[in-house]
């Protein structure tokens, strides 16, 4: 009987080889992938416009700023008629 560390140290071996394949896999598609997708592109008229969901974003992504820059502080009424003055 195998303790319950050597059966995780198994299947994360397992679980590397797996990854190690699938990533072969998708490597060896890829060229046949894009040809196919050219030709439907082609056969089916489709622009950039209509598959931008789809296609990777070019360049960095803007953040928005945050909250705390965006919200204007308050004045008291102590300040207010201090600056009338």
């Amino acid at each position: 009987m195998t303790s319950p560390q050597q059966r995780l140290e198994e299947i994360a071996k397992q679980e590397q080889s797996l990854a190690d394949e699938k990533a072969k896999l998708l490597a060896d598609s890829k060229d046949a992938d894009l040809d196919t997708v050219k030709k439907l592109c082609k056969q089916h008229g489709f622009t950039a416009t209509q598959l931008r969901s789809v296609l990777a974003k070019k360049g960095k992504r803007k953040t928005t700023p945050t909250l705390t820059t965006t919200v204007a502080v308050k004045k008291t009424a102590a300040t207010k008629s201090a600056i009338k003055k």
